[in-house]
Parts: structure tokens; C-alpha cells; sequence
């Protein structure tokens, strides 16, 4: 069994020493290890590999916007060693057959993959025997695809599903509709934040947090927008309600300024907030009621987000730019480096049981990202790996980038080149 020695790096804490890697594992921790081979860092910071629990790469269906060998190496370029994908492909996945077919697509992606179930009405047989998922998805609000559970009965019989991690989209689904009736003949991408407007987000997480308590249900909220959600869910959690919940970077980044510079592009579900909310979420980070970041990485191509607001697919794409969006905040002191590796490492493996991952422990994988601290780079659409590429952070000036990104103890991201040849493993959990 060879080894791989990963020489003079930093840890969080500021302690230099070595990483001895054999058989996709950290096999020891301390200075002056050998292996068979080394690798120096050169004194650059390591932190454990990111883990995005929630992307669409697209495929099945949607292959022009992105695929899992895109996906994966935007991800990989962005540090992000771990992604979960989303079931609202197509066809969605909703049974073991289409969750086969995703599963034998992701054996080509560069980093590890995991699956969520998507729910139905109907299809609880299917949840309860579908195997290794990380969870099934419970659309309250419709979003982009054709999967909705929006009555509170039929939510209420999934909850009842026992030893299930489920995930939710929380907006109300009448209050959109109504909406949407009365802003038909609207062509302003502005409206988007008053058709899904604050309303919808806050109703749908009362009414969740209502029927997870009921059932005793393990309940994870996606992106969450609102100052009044984070109060909702602060509430739950000293409840001690099994409730977590995650904001994703352009509900941190952006607000509702953003249309006048880009009009559809940023057209997202959940929309685009107030500054209140922005400087909000960024409390509850600091706070500890928000537990994860997850980018929500949703790509189009331009040529669809070009059209008529109504025809316009709602996303945006962030799996390559979250970690140094966040880093620069690092650098201006707004998170610390410790609250980074929590909520973008350790939080996402804890909440959906990933086995030995999160954290840069002896027997733990060695899904490790590589930082330049003091690297300022901006973004440019032309480093972009993802097939829509587009941002709507190009031309930020950040400080703080990854440089190398070990998936499994191989090499897969090296200062601006992509190891293709070597394919992440497909996700394992633990028992809820």
C-alpha cells in the first residue's frame, strides 16, 4: 500500500505538521512523517474538504446546463470535495429505478456523490426502501421541475416515515399561485421577489416546524431568506425540535439590488431579500442558529435565462465560488476561520451522517482543501468549469482561494489544473 505524505501545512489553529495519506485515508497526523512519496504545501493552510449538501448538476435531462464531469470539476476547483444532488431531474428522481440510472451517471464525477430522494404523494414504499440516500425532498413551494407535496395531510404520512432525514423546500405554494394570477402580464424580474414574496417563506417553515414537532420528524430547511424564518427556527431549536437549517451565498451576497444590474439571472428560488435580511443571515450565522452553507448550485444556460421573466428557469451557479466567497469574509473578519470549517465541513457530515468525513482526523478519508490566505484573485467567467458559464460575482475581488483539493487522498485540483483520471466515491451515512 503506497503513501503520500502532505508536508508543512497550517491547520486552523495555526499548528504546523505533516498528513501521511495511504489507501484514500489520513493515516497519521504529526511532524516529520515519510511516506513514499511527498508532497510540500508550503506552509499554506488546510482545512477538511467542503461538503455542499445541496446541488443540481442536472443530469439526468438537463445535460446542456451542466453534467457530473462539470459539476464535479467546478466543484473541485471551488475545494468543495463532497456534493449531494437534488432529485428534480428528468425523469425525477422519485423510485430506485431513476435513482439507479442517476447513480450509474455519477460514477464519472471528480469528486464524492451522494442522492436525495424526491417525495410524492404516493411514493412512500419507495422511501422506505431506496438505498443509501441522504434524505428525500419534500417540495412545500414548486420550484424548478414538476415535484410538489404542498397539503399538510400528505406531508403529516411522510413524517410518519420513520428514520428518514427530509429536506425542504419551504415556500407556500397558494400564496405563490395567488401571485402569481395577479402579476401575469408583469415582465420585471423585480417581481419575482413579490410574486414568492416573505410571506410564503415564513408560512411554509411555521407550517413545517408545526408538523415536524407532531411527528418527531428530522427536518433540514433549505436556504432559509428571511429574518422572520431565522426566528422561527432559533424558536424551534431551544424547543429542542430536530430542526436544521442552511442558508445558501447569494441570500448572503445579494438582495433585491441585484435585479437592476442582472435582471434574470438572479432570478432564484427562494427570491432575492432586503440588506435587513442579508445583515440578518449573517447574524444567525455568527449565532449558530444557521448550521450549514449549500449553494443551492443551480445552473442555466444564458440563452435561457435571456427570455421573458415567465419563461425564465429560476438558479444560480455557486459550487466553484462559495469557499472564496466566504474565505474573503474570513479576511475582513466578518466569520471567523473556525465558524468557516464548522458550517461549510463538520455541520454538513454531522447532519447527514457522512461517515469519515468533516474533519482531518487519523482513519478519517483524506478529502482535504488547500488555501491561499493572502491570494486576491477575481472571479472570471473564463476559469469557470461549470457548462453555463456565468456568475453574478464575476469581477469580485476576493481574498483567500483554494489551490489543491485531495478527493480520497488523490490529487484532483492543482493550482488551476484538473485531474480527470482520478473519479470521487459515491457517499456513505450513518444511522440516523
Amino acid at each position: 500500500m503506497s503513501s503520500t505524505n502532505l508536508k508543512n501545512f497550517q491547520l486552523a489553529n495555526g499548528e504546523k505538521t505533516d498528513i501521511l495519506i495511504a489507501d484514500g485515508k489520513i493515516q497519521d497526523i504529526g511532524p516529520t512523517l515519510s511516506g513514499d512519496k511527498a508532497i510540500d504545501i508550503g506552509g499554506k493552510l488546510v482545512i477538511p474538504g467542503v461538503i455542499d449538501a445541496h446541488v443540481h448538476f442536472r443530469e439526468p435531462g438537463g445535460e446542456k446546463k451542466e453534467d457530473w464531469t462539470s459539476g464535479s470539476q467546478a466543484a473541485a476547483t471551488g475545494g468543495v470535495t463532497s456534493v449531494i444532488d437534488m432529485p428534480n431531474n428528468n425523469p425525477a428522481i422519485i423510485n430506485k429505478k431513476t435513482l439507479g440510472l442517476k447513480r450509474d451517471l455519477a460514477q464519472k464525477s471528480l469528486v464524492n456523490y451522494g442522492f436525495y430522494l424526491g417525495a410524492t404523494k404516493n411514493n412512500h414504499d419507495e422511501i422506505k426502501t431506496a438505498p443509501n440516500i441522504a434524505g428525500v425532498k419534500i417540495y412545500v413551494g414548486s420550484s424548478t421541475g414538476d415535484l410538489l407535496v404542498d397539503q399538510d395531510e400528505d406531508i403529516a404520512k411522510l413524517f410518519s416515515i420513520p428514520d428518514i432525514q427530509w429536506v425542504i423546500h419551504a415556500e407556500d405554494e397558494k400564496i405563490i399561485t395567488s401571485n402569481a394570477k395577479k402579476m401575469a402580464d408583469v415582465d420585471n424580474p423585480a417581481i419575482h421577489s413579490e410574486i414568492r414574496e416573505r410571506k410564503a417563506a415564513i408560512k411554509a417553515v411555521k407550517r413545517i416546524i408545526k408538523l415536524a414537532s407532531q411527528a418527531g420528524a428530522r427536518v433540514h430547511i433549505c436556504h432559509i431568506s428571511t429574518k422572520e424564518e431565522i426566528e422561527l427556527i432559533k424558536k424551534a431549536k431551544e424547543n429542542k425540535l430536530n430542526i436544521t437549517c442552511e442558508v445558501s451565498p447569494h441570500h448572503l451576497f445579494l438582495n433585491r439590488r441585484a435585479y437592476k444590474k442582472f435582471g434574470n439571472l438572479v432570478k432564484v428560488n427562494p427570491p432575492l431579500r432586503e440588506i435587513e435580511d442579508n445583515e440578518a443571515l449573517w447574524q444567525a450565522i455568527n449565532d449558530g442558529i444557521i448550521d450549514i452553507i449549500a449553494t443551492d448550485h443551480a445552473p442555466h444556460v444564458l440563452d435561457e435565462k435571456w427570455q421573458d421573466y415567465n419563461k425564465v428557469p429560476s438558479g444560480i451557479p455557486e459550487v466553484q465560488t462559495s469557499l472564496p466567497l466566504m474565505m474573503n469574509e474570513v479576511s475582513q473578519k466578518n466569520i471567523s476561520l473556525e465558524k468557516l470549517i464548522q458550517i461549510m465541513c463538520q455541520q454538513p457530515a454531522e447532519i447527514f451522517k457522512l461517515k469519515n468525513k468533516g474533519q482531518i482526523m487519523e482513519g478519517y478519508d483524506a478529502d482535504l482543501t488547500v488555501i491561499d490566505q493572502v491570494m486576491i484573485k477575481t472571479i472570471n467567467k473564463s476559469e469557470l468549469k461549470s457548462k453555463c458559464s456565468w456568475s453574478p460575482y464575476e469581477g469580485w475581488e476576493l481574498k483567500g482561494w483554494p489551490i489543491m483539493t485531495f478527493v480520497n487522498g488523490n490529487l484532483v485540483y492543482n493550482n488551476g489544473k484538473i485531474n480527470d483520471q482520478l473519479k470521487g466515491r459515491e457517499l456513505n451515512y450513518g444511522k440516523i
